[in-house]
């Protein structure tokens, strides 16, 4: 597991491959320690978040901006943010389309992307090619 991999895990972000689980009851046992001595205890796991990369990561930018473009053609809120290695933000041209906005992510040297709309977020790392898209939590 690779190191990225290993910090979505511990929060409790789940590969999209494994269906959501319910969040336990407080009172069960926490689970197993794992190798690298972190405990990660059940009732603090939320059910999670999909997280996708490489060409998946691409499908799901290429959905919240189609996503976005509706939200914003139908007159809610939307918003596309890039964060850099400085941590410095900037406004993304999410009309652009996802090549426009991976290029700009490139040239800028974004370390993270957001686009978001009502209700729903979508995050990714454009170096690593990692990405989520998921319901807010509520």
């Amino acid at each position: 597991m690779d190191e990225f991999a290993r910090l979505m895990s511990m929060e409790g972000v789940r590969p999209l491959d494994q269906p959501k689980e319910k969040s336990r009851s407080r009172t069960e046992e926490p689970g197993p320690v794992s190798t690298q001595g972190i405990v990660a205890t059940p009732d603090l796991v939320p059910a999670g978040h999909a997280w996708v990369r490489g060409p998946r990561a691409r499908t799901a930018l290429e959905t919240a901006l189609e996503r976005l473009a509706t939200e914003i053609r139908d007159g809610r809120p939307g918003w596309a943010t890039g964060i850099r290695q400085d941590g410095k933000t900037v406004t993304l041209p999410a009309s652009s389309g996802a090549a426009a906005l991976l290029g700009t992510a490139d040239r800028q040297s974004l370390r993270l992307m957001i686009v978001g709309g009502n209700g729903w977020t979508f995050v990714m790392h454009p170096l690593m090619g990692v990405a989520t898209l998921d319901e807010d939590p509520t």
